[in-house]
Protein backbone atom coordinates (compact mmCIF):
# COMPACT_ATOMS: atom_id res chain seq x y z
CA UNK A 1 0.00 0.00 0.00
CA UNK A 2 1.34 3.45 -0.95
CA UNK A 3 0.08 6.81 0.28
CA UNK A 4 -2.35 7.24 -2.62
CA UNK A 5 -3.86 3.82 -1.95
CA UNK A 6 -4.00 4.68 1.75
CA UNK A 7 -6.02 7.80 0.97
CA UNK A 8 -8.51 5.76 -1.05
CA UNK A 9 -8.73 3.16 1.73
CA UNK A 10 -9.44 5.78 4.41
CA UNK A 11 -12.05 7.69 2.42
CA UNK A 12 -14.19 4.77 1.31
CA UNK A 13 -17.08 3.59 3.49
CA UNK A 14 -16.25 0.64 5.70
CA UNK A 15 -19.02 -1.83 6.67
CA UNK A 16 -19.87 0.00 9.91
CA UNK A 17 -19.99 3.39 8.16
CA UNK A 18 -22.36 1.96 5.54
CA UNK A 19 -24.82 1.32 8.38
CA UNK A 20 -24.08 4.49 10.38
CA UNK A 21 -24.56 6.79 7.37
CA UNK A 22 -28.14 5.47 7.13
CA UNK A 23 -29.07 5.14 10.79
CA UNK A 24 -26.83 7.87 12.27
CA UNK A 25 -26.48 5.59 15.30
CA UNK A 26 -23.20 4.37 16.71
CA UNK A 27 -22.26 0.74 16.27
CA UNK A 28 -19.59 -0.83 18.49
CA UNK A 29 -16.88 -2.70 16.63
CA UNK A 30 -17.08 -5.78 18.83
CA UNK A 31 -20.79 -6.57 18.85
CA UNK A 32 -21.35 -4.57 22.01
CA UNK A 33 -18.51 -6.22 23.92
CA UNK A 34 -15.87 -3.50 23.58
CA UNK A 35 -17.63 -1.21 26.07
CA UNK A 36 -17.72 -2.42 29.66
CA UNK A 37 -19.25 -0.58 32.61
CA UNK A 38 -17.28 -1.29 35.75
CA UNK A 39 -18.63 -1.11 39.28
CA UNK A 40 -18.47 2.35 40.82
CA UNK A 41 -18.64 4.10 37.43
CA UNK A 42 -21.41 4.94 34.98
CA UNK A 43 -19.00 5.58 32.09
CA UNK A 44 -18.29 2.67 29.72
CA UNK A 45 -14.64 1.65 29.58
CA UNK A 46 -12.87 0.08 26.61
CA UNK A 47 -10.55 -2.70 27.72
CA UNK A 48 -7.19 -3.73 26.29
CA UNK A 49 -8.01 -7.35 25.46
CA UNK A 50 -10.18 -6.36 22.49
CA UNK A 51 -7.40 -4.46 20.69
CA UNK A 52 -3.96 -5.92 21.28
CA UNK A 53 -4.18 -9.48 20.00
CA UNK A 54 -1.47 -8.72 17.38
CA UNK A 55 0.82 -6.64 19.57
CA UNK A 56 1.04 -3.59 21.86
CA UNK A 57 -0.06 -1.08 19.16
CA UNK A 58 -3.40 -0.87 17.35
CA UNK A 59 -4.37 1.58 14.58
CA UNK A 60 -7.93 2.22 13.49
CA UNK A 61 -9.97 4.72 11.48
CA UNK A 62 -12.72 6.25 13.61
CA UNK A 63 -16.09 5.44 12.04
CA UNK A 64 -17.87 8.50 10.68
CA UNK A 65 -21.53 9.63 10.55
CA UNK A 66 -22.58 8.83 14.14
CA UNK A 67 -21.81 10.22 17.59
CA UNK A 68 -19.32 8.28 19.68
CA UNK A 69 -20.84 8.37 23.19
CA UNK A 70 -18.98 9.25 26.36
CA UNK A 71 -16.42 6.55 27.19
CA UNK A 72 -12.93 5.99 28.53
CA UNK A 73 -10.26 3.34 28.04
CA UNK A 74 -7.45 1.51 29.79
CA UNK A 75 -4.78 2.49 27.24
CA UNK A 76 -3.01 5.54 25.80
CA UNK A 77 -4.57 6.99 22.64
CA UNK A 78 -3.08 9.22 19.96
CA UNK A 79 -5.73 10.93 17.81
CA UNK A 80 -4.43 12.11 14.42
CA UNK A 81 -6.60 14.22 12.12
CA UNK A 82 -5.78 12.90 8.66
CA UNK A 83 -8.38 15.08 6.95
CA UNK A 84 -10.97 17.70 7.82
CA UNK A 85 -11.59 18.43 11.49
CA UNK A 86 -12.90 16.78 14.63
CA UNK A 87 -14.64 18.04 17.76
CA UNK A 88 -14.07 16.16 21.00
CA UNK A 89 -15.44 16.66 24.49
CA UNK A 90 -12.65 15.71 26.89
CA UNK A 91 -13.43 15.79 30.60
CA UNK A 92 -16.25 18.19 29.83
CA UNK A 93 -14.04 20.54 27.78
CA UNK A 94 -14.67 21.02 24.06
CA UNK A 95 -11.64 21.06 21.77
CA UNK A 96 -11.45 21.32 17.98
CA UNK A 97 -8.76 19.37 16.14
CA UNK A 98 -7.92 20.34 12.56
CA UNK A 99 -6.12 18.50 9.78
CA UNK A 100 -2.60 17.45 10.73
CA UNK A 101 -3.02 18.03 14.47
CA UNK A 102 -2.49 15.35 17.13
CA UNK A 103 -4.12 14.89 20.53
CA UNK A 104 -2.54 12.58 23.11
CA UNK A 105 -5.09 11.16 25.56
CA UNK A 106 -4.24 9.54 28.87
CA UNK A 107 -5.92 6.36 30.04
CA UNK A 108 -9.29 6.58 31.83
CA UNK A 109 -10.14 10.05 30.52
CA UNK A 110 -13.87 10.47 29.78
CA UNK A 111 -14.38 11.78 26.25
CA UNK A 112 -16.92 11.73 23.45
CA UNK A 113 -16.79 12.52 19.72
CA UNK A 114 -19.71 14.06 17.81
CA UNK A 115 -20.40 12.58 14.37
CA UNK A 116 -17.72 13.14 11.74
CA UNK A 117 -18.59 14.20 8.20
CA UNK A 118 -17.45 12.68 4.91
CA UNK A 119 -14.16 14.59 4.77
CA UNK A 120 -13.41 14.24 8.50
CA UNK A 121 -11.00 11.35 8.95
CA UNK A 122 -9.76 10.67 12.46
CA UNK A 123 -7.07 8.04 13.06
CA UNK A 124 -6.76 6.33 16.45
CA UNK A 125 -3.32 5.02 17.39
CA UNK A 126 -3.65 3.22 20.70
CA UNK A 127 -1.00 1.57 22.84
CA UNK A 128 -0.49 0.10 26.24
CA UNK A 129 0.81 2.47 28.91
CA UNK A 130 4.17 0.71 29.10
CA UNK A 131 4.59 0.98 25.31
CA UNK A 132 4.07 4.74 25.53
CA UNK A 133 6.63 5.03 28.33
CA UNK A 134 9.23 2.99 26.45
CA UNK A 135 8.71 4.73 23.12
CA UNK A 136 8.56 8.26 24.48
CA UNK A 137 11.01 8.20 27.36
CA UNK A 138 13.29 5.19 26.91
CA UNK A 139 14.65 6.16 23.49
CA UNK A 140 15.62 9.77 24.24
CA UNK A 141 17.09 9.69 27.71
CA UNK A 142 20.67 10.31 26.60
CA UNK A 143 20.40 13.02 23.98
CA UNK A 144 20.67 16.06 26.27
CA UNK A 145 18.97 17.97 29.05
CA UNK A 146 16.67 19.74 26.57
CA UNK A 147 15.30 16.41 25.32
CA UNK A 148 14.94 15.18 28.88
CA UNK A 149 13.10 18.33 29.87
CA UNK A 150 10.72 18.18 26.90
CA UNK A 151 9.95 14.49 27.35
CA UNK A 152 9.24 14.94 31.03
CA UNK A 153 7.23 18.10 30.38
CA UNK A 154 5.00 16.30 27.90
CA UNK A 155 4.65 13.32 30.21
CA UNK A 156 3.80 15.52 33.19
CA UNK A 157 1.37 17.61 31.16
CA UNK A 158 -0.32 14.50 29.85
CA UNK A 159 -0.68 13.00 33.33
CA UNK A 160 -2.03 16.12 35.01
CA UNK A 161 -4.22 17.63 32.30
CA UNK A 162 -5.30 14.25 30.89
CA UNK A 163 -4.57 15.25 27.30
CA UNK A 164 -2.22 17.40 25.26
CA UNK A 165 -2.86 18.98 21.87
CA UNK A 166 0.06 19.21 19.44
CA UNK A 167 -0.14 21.94 16.80
CA UNK A 168 1.52 19.69 14.23
CA UNK A 169 -0.43 20.79 11.16
CA UNK A 170 2.73 22.09 9.42
CA UNK A 171 5.04 19.21 10.30
CA UNK A 172 5.25 17.32 6.99
CA UNK A 173 7.73 14.82 8.40
CA UNK A 174 5.25 13.78 11.10
CA UNK A 175 2.48 13.29 8.52
CA UNK A 176 4.81 11.14 6.39
CA UNK A 177 5.73 8.98 9.39
CA UNK A 178 2.12 8.42 10.47
CA UNK A 179 1.07 7.65 6.90
CA UNK A 180 3.82 5.04 6.69
CA UNK A 181 2.64 3.52 9.97
CA UNK A 182 -0.88 3.24 8.60
CA UNK A 183 0.31 1.66 5.34
CA UNK A 184 2.17 -1.00 7.31
CA UNK A 185 -0.72 -1.67 9.68
CA UNK A 186 -3.61 -1.67 7.19
CA UNK A 187 -1.74 -3.67 4.52
CA UNK A 188 0.21 -6.13 6.63
CA UNK A 189 3.33 -7.71 5.17
CA UNK A 190 6.32 -9.50 6.65
CA UNK A 191 7.67 -7.46 9.60
CA UNK A 192 4.87 -4.86 9.33
CA UNK A 193 4.09 -4.92 13.06
CA UNK A 194 7.79 -4.53 13.85
CA UNK A 195 7.96 -1.58 11.46
CA UNK A 196 5.04 0.09 13.26
CA UNK A 197 6.85 -0.34 16.58
CA UNK A 198 10.02 1.16 15.08
CA UNK A 199 8.09 4.15 13.75
CA UNK A 200 6.47 4.88 17.12
CA UNK A 201 9.47 6.50 18.90
CA UNK A 202 10.24 8.45 15.71
CA UNK A 203 6.68 9.76 15.74
CA UNK A 204 7.00 10.79 19.38
CA UNK A 205 10.33 12.50 18.72
CA UNK A 206 8.67 14.61 16.01
CA UNK A 207 5.87 15.43 18.45
CA UNK A 208 8.51 16.53 20.93
CA UNK A 209 9.83 18.99 18.34
CA UNK A 210 6.30 20.33 17.93
CA UNK A 211 5.97 20.64 21.71
CA UNK A 212 9.23 22.58 21.86
CA UNK A 213 8.03 25.05 19.22
CA UNK A 214 4.73 25.47 21.07
CA UNK A 215 6.58 26.06 24.32
CA UNK A 216 8.84 28.66 22.72
CA UNK A 217 5.79 30.41 21.30
CA UNK A 218 3.95 30.41 24.63
CA UNK A 219 6.98 31.53 26.63
CA UNK A 220 8.39 34.18 24.32
CA UNK A 221 11.10 36.54 25.49
CA UNK A 222 9.79 38.98 28.08
CA UNK A 223 11.79 42.19 28.61
CA UNK A 224 14.71 40.69 26.67
CA UNK A 225 14.93 37.54 28.80
CA UNK A 226 15.20 33.99 27.48
CA UNK A 227 12.75 31.14 27.82
CA UNK A 228 13.55 27.85 29.53
CA UNK A 229 14.52 26.03 26.31
CA UNK A 230 17.13 28.66 25.45
CA UNK A 231 18.59 28.40 28.94
CA UNK A 232 18.85 24.63 28.75
CA UNK A 233 20.38 24.77 25.28
CA UNK A 234 23.05 27.12 26.61
CA UNK A 235 23.83 24.76 29.51
CA UNK A 236 24.08 21.85 27.03
CA UNK A 237 26.58 23.71 24.88
CA UNK A 238 28.64 25.24 27.72
CA UNK A 239 28.46 22.63 30.48
CA UNK A 240 32.26 22.61 30.83
CA UNK A 241 32.62 26.26 31.77
CA UNK A 242 29.13 27.49 32.66
CA UNK A 243 28.29 28.90 36.09
CA UNK A 244 24.98 30.15 37.42
CA UNK A 245 26.44 33.66 37.53
CA UNK A 246 27.60 33.62 33.89
CA UNK A 247 24.27 32.11 32.78
CA UNK A 248 22.34 34.79 34.66
CA UNK A 249 24.51 37.54 33.17
CA UNK A 250 24.20 36.11 29.66
CA UNK A 251 20.39 36.12 29.79
CA UNK A 252 19.82 39.15 32.03
CA UNK A 253 18.54 37.37 35.15
CA UNK A 254 19.24 37.78 38.83
CA UNK A 255 21.28 34.65 39.77
CA UNK A 256 19.08 33.71 42.74
CA UNK A 257 15.89 34.18 40.73
CA UNK A 258 17.33 32.12 37.86
CA UNK A 259 18.38 29.31 40.17
CA UNK A 260 14.90 29.14 41.69
CA UNK A 261 13.25 29.26 38.26
CA UNK A 262 15.37 26.37 36.94
CA UNK A 263 14.51 24.31 40.00
CA UNK A 264 10.81 25.08 39.66
CA UNK A 265 10.62 24.41 35.92
CA UNK A 266 12.91 21.36 35.64
CA UNK A 267 12.90 19.85 39.12
CA UNK A 268 16.70 20.16 39.24
CA UNK A 269 19.17 22.74 40.48
CA UNK A 270 21.59 24.44 38.11
CA UNK A 271 24.45 22.22 39.31
CA UNK A 272 22.32 19.09 38.86
CA UNK A 273 21.51 20.14 35.28
CA UNK A 274 25.19 20.68 34.51
CA UNK A 275 26.08 17.36 36.14
CA UNK A 276 23.37 15.56 34.15
CA UNK A 277 24.61 17.02 30.86
CA UNK A 278 28.16 15.96 31.67
CA UNK A 279 27.02 12.40 32.33
CA UNK A 280 25.00 12.33 29.11
CA UNK A 281 28.03 13.56 27.15
CA UNK A 282 30.29 11.01 28.84
CA UNK A 283 27.91 8.15 28.01
CA UNK A 284 27.84 9.20 24.33
CA UNK A 285 31.63 9.31 24.17
CA UNK A 286 31.93 5.93 25.87
CA UNK A 287 29.51 4.31 23.42
CA UNK A 288 30.66 5.98 20.21
CA UNK A 289 34.40 6.58 20.55
CA UNK A 290 37.52 4.71 21.63
CA UNK A 291 38.80 7.58 23.75
CA UNK A 292 40.31 6.64 27.07
CA UNK A 293 38.28 7.22 30.20
CA UNK A 294 40.85 9.74 31.41
CA UNK A 295 40.49 11.72 28.18
CA UNK A 296 36.67 11.60 28.42
CA UNK A 297 36.77 12.82 32.02
CA UNK A 298 38.99 15.73 31.00
CA UNK A 299 36.86 16.53 27.94
CA UNK A 300 33.66 16.91 29.96
CA UNK A 301 35.35 19.09 32.55
CA UNK A 302 36.74 16.81 35.29
CA UNK A 303 40.38 17.19 36.27
CA UNK A 304 40.17 14.23 38.66
CA UNK A 305 39.46 10.89 36.98
CA UNK A 306 38.56 9.28 40.31
CA UNK A 307 35.97 12.00 40.95
CA UNK A 308 34.54 11.36 37.47
CA UNK A 309 34.29 7.62 38.26
CA UNK A 310 32.43 8.40 41.47
CA UNK A 311 29.93 10.73 39.78
CA UNK A 312 29.41 8.40 36.83
CA UNK A 313 28.71 5.37 39.02
CA UNK A 314 26.26 7.37 41.10
CA UNK A 315 24.39 8.48 37.96
CA UNK A 316 24.37 5.22 35.96
CA UNK A 317 24.86 2.59 38.66
CA UNK A 318 28.03 1.22 37.05
CA UNK A 319 31.58 2.31 36.29
CA UNK A 320 32.56 3.88 32.94
CA UNK A 321 34.36 0.64 32.01
CA UNK A 322 31.31 -1.48 32.78
CA UNK A 323 29.11 0.94 30.83
CA UNK A 324 31.37 0.72 27.76
CA UNK A 325 31.48 -3.09 27.89
CA UNK A 326 27.70 -3.28 28.07
CA UNK A 327 27.50 -1.14 24.91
Amino acid sequence: MNHMQLDEYLRKLDPIEEIQIKTRKNINDFDGHELHIESGSNIPRMREEYFFDKGPIFINKHHRYADMPLHMHSFIEVNYIYSGSCKQIINGKEIILTQGQVCLLDQDVPHSIPALGENDILINIIMKKETFSTSFMGRIDQTGIVSNFLANAVSENQRHDHYILFHSQNNENLHYIINNMMCEFFDEQDYSLQMVQFYLPVMFTELMRVFQLDMNFEHKRVAGKANIIELLHYIEEHHNNCSLTTLAKKFNFNPNYLGNMLKERTGMTFLELVQMQKMIRASILLKNTTKSIDDIAFEIGYESCSFFHKKFKKHFGCTPNQFRKKG
